[in-house]
């Protein structure tokens, strides 16, 4: 059994002062990603990996449910980056389509 991760992203900038929001943000595509692995362990400590944070961190921002995404992928991860000085910050959404043998997978599979 092999899990493949696809990952591909939006990085969208916005000035001082301006919300998440804004009309009028910057933005742009990320590179595609894509990850395999022989476990969903595996595979989320991949993915952690690359995004350069530890498992725990990357579920806790990790979504299955995103709306935004739900027609093309099972889930995102969203981090908030800010430069030194603070007069931007950037919003990184990742869509990550998850499959298992051609089946979707969620990495989040109890919710509690």
């Amino acid at each position: 059994m092999k899990y493949l991760a696809q990952v591909r992203g939006t990085r969208t900038f916005y000035a001082e002062g301006e919300k998440i929001d804004s009309t009028h943000p910057l933005g742009g595509e990320l590179e595609m990603y894509d990850v395999e692995a022989n476990s969903i362990k595996q595979l989320g400590q991949k993915l952690a990996d690359h995004f350069g944070t530890d498992v725990k961190q990357f579920l806790a921002g990790y979504s299955d449910d995103d709306e935004k995404y739900s027609l093309t992928s099972t889930g995102s991860y969203v981090v908030n980056e800010y430069n030194d000085n603070g007069s931007h910050r950037a919003e990184v959404q990742h869509a990550i389509k998850i499959t298992c043998d051609g089946e979707p997978v969620y990495l989040k599979k109890d919710k509690g």
